[in-house]
């Protein structure tokens, strides 16, 4: 689920209703640089996938669920 906040005071305040919000509970906020760089290392990771495939083997099947 994604949120914009507004912070101000050193509080968090949600720009919208959040119906699945439960008191006390604990919730992250991210700014929108830390989304950019969460969202380019994820780009970098599926770019990355084809160098692994090497390892989609029977011989290492074993390790899949470890």
């Amino acid at each position: 689920m994604s949120v914009a906040v507004r912070y101000e005071n050193g509080v968090f305040t949600p720009l919208e209703d959040i119906p699945s919000a439960a008191p006390g509970q604990r919730y992250r906020v991210f700014s929108e640089e830390e989304l950019l760089s969460l969202r380019d290392g994820l780009l970098w990771l599926q770019a990355a996938k084809p160098s692994f495939e090497f390892w989609e083997n029977e011989e290492d099947a074993v390790y899949d669920h470890l």
